[in-house]
């Protein structure tokens, strides 16, 4: 029996282009002589449309092409993702056609996505009789008692995610980015088929294919992992295309710092340099070693790239400040003038985008975002996050990554700590340059650790709990916590205690972020903010053990 599987690119709300592909690939599969033709979920409309799914009108409109699938279904089993609508009633299906006659399989609701809201469930699931063998229709991962499951899949790349097949199942994942609120994820397609307990087919990570696969095929192939570089990649050009129809500039501001460099890095390869065009806009208190770093990359990356100095601007704020409403920088906070500057870069950066007709670019990383370790209306401006759902630590990997994409140094080395067994050494500590002798506050890789963990898969009870009885010192960040010392609990409490208090007094910031690439399903976009109300009671009650212990 041939079965052709279509990684297919759904393009998110475009129906019309969706269903018009999908007909080109069901007469490709039949002159390929395919017994069947198997597409992804929500392939006609895409799956993340939020409220979009409440307007009667256009689920009315998305459940109509079912009828145009089932009409090509004469002399080719199809199978396919869309919703079927009835008297208002909207349920997320997978639908099986042949010779006009369908089988239906409703999914069941996700809480990440929030499909209760949109879609009802109902168990319909009948056994499906085809060709000598009994299939079943699923969704994600189920597995199903049958001969073979035919498993239908929106998934989206997530980071550090073991992606397997089990037991005898075709498998067909969408490809391409989609926006669920603030965060644009990306689906890695990947599909694939597993018969007999091997993998006889494995589509390539983040590509748009079909292929005809025999299930009576005996030859295992190599299964392979999607790479993050590979997804954020994807995710800014379909991001691009979907929503500037590849058309404008992206505009970088470039500090020769390390998330600048990533995401200036990031927008070469996935846009090539034509339309990126950098700006190093520095103070006096940039060092000449980060505003070389800036110009070697921009020469590396084949960029447009222009150096300036902001002190008249920020000296025009300083006189305003004075002369226009009586207050003198001498009686300010320091913080106050470091925002001057940060927003001071947001309004030329975004002047050079009006200029251009483009659009700024955010550099924000996970751990300086969730701590609101950055200012509104400066560094926290942009059309789109590139690393926003990624730590800092993540970033170090993910530059030498770059790196080997362009065969040469583009992301400065001098950027990256040497970490050995007793910690790391900096040639260039990270750092906002906006005062002298600045550095950032944060503890990087057991901080990085906390930003990732607490509240996703680690609570703040857990973790507490595992330092007040000692299992915590078999973890593997047990040699960051003794790096920065934290092995004394009075430290160790004071430091949580900083981390907690900042992010949560910095919530509001996060609400007005750009929208992120994400590569995880809880991002800084979705967390619940309840979670950290929670979290002082918490702090509070173990703090105690821990000091008495």
């Amino acid at each position: 029996m041939k079965v052709a599987i279509v990684t297919m690119h759904v393009k998110q709300g475009k129906c019309e282009e969706n269903v018009s592909y999908m007909k080109q690939m069901i007469q490709k599969a039949r002159e390929e002589q395919a017994d069947m033709i198997v597409f992804p979920q929500n392939a006609v409309s895409g799956y993340l449309l939020g409220d979009q799914w409440l307007d009667d009108d256009w689920c009315r409109y998305v459940d109509s092409f079912n009828e145009a699938l089932l009409a090509e279904s004469e002399d080719i089993a199809i199978v396919w993702g869309n919703i079927r609508y009835r008297n208002r009633r909207r349920f997320n299906a997978a639908f099986f056609a042949y010779r006009k006659q369908t089988h239906m399989r409703v999914k069941r609701n996700t809480p990440y996505t929030d499909d209760a809201r949109y879609f009802e469930e109902n168990p319909i699931n009948s056994a499906i009789e085809f060709k000598g063998h009994v299939f079943a229709l699923n969704f994600g991962r189920e597995v199903q008692l049958t001969d073979i499951n035919i498993n239908l899949d929106a998934a989206m790349y997530e980071l550090d995610q073991t992606y397997s097949l089990k037991g005898n199942v075709i498998y067909a994942n969408a490809l391409g980015m989609q926006n669920s609120g603030k965060d644009v994820v990306v689906m890695a397609g990947g599909s694939g088929v597993r018969m007999q307990k091997k993998t006889i087919y494995q589509a390539a990570w983040f590509h748009e294919e079909m292929q005809i696969v025999d299930l009576a095929e005996t030859r295992e192939v190599e299964s392979t992992q999607p790479q993050l570089l590979d997804a954020l990649l994807l995710g800014i050009r379909d991001f691009d295309a979907q929503i500037f129809n590849r058309a404008i500039p992206w505009i970088v501001g470039m500090s020769g710092g390390l998330d600048s460099s990533v995401t200036a890095a990031l927008l070469v390869a996935a846009l090539g340099p034509k339309r990126v065009y950098g700006y190093n806009i520095a103070t006096r208190h940039n060092s000449t070693t980060t505003i070389s770093n800036a110009a070697a990359e921009a020469k590396a990356l084949g960029i447009a790239y222009q150096e300036g100095n902001m002190e008249t601007l920020v000296q025009a704020s300083v006189e305003l400040f004075h002369k226009e409403y009586g207050y003198a920088v001498e009686a300010m906070p320091s913080l106050v003038m470091e925002n001057v500057q940060a927003r001071s870069r947001g309004y030329l950066l975004s002047g050079f985008a009006g200029i251009l007709g483009g659009v700024v670019v955010n550099n924000g990383n996970k751990v300086e975002t969730a701590l609101g370790y950055c200012t509104l209306y400066g560094d926290s401006i942009g059309a789109l996050s590139l690393i926003g759902d990624l730590t800092k630590v993540q970033l170090f990997d993910l530059s030498k990554a770059l790196n080997a994409h362009f065969g040469k140094e583009v992301v400065p080395l001098n950027l990256l700590p040497c970490v050995h067994e007793h910690g790391m050494d900096w040639t260039m500590p990270p750092s906002a340059e906006l005062k002298d002798a600045q550095f950032d506050p944060m503890k990087w890789f057991y901080h990085d650790y906390l930003i990732e963990h607490l509240g996703t898969d680690l609570s703040l009870r857990s973790f507490m709990e595992s330092y007040a009885d000692g299992s915590i010192w078999k973890q593997d960040i047990a040699r960051w916590m003794k790096y920065y010392h934290l092995d004394d609990p009075d430290a160790f409490l004071k430091d949580l205690e900083w981390l907690l208090t900042t992010r949560a007094k910095n919530a509001f910031k996060r609400l007005q972020l750009p929208p992120l690439l994400s590569v995880h399903k809880r991002t800084l976009a979705n967390t619940r903010e309840a979670q950290m109300r929670e979290d002082r009671y918490v702090f509070e009650e173990l703090k105690q053990r821990i000091l008495n212990d």
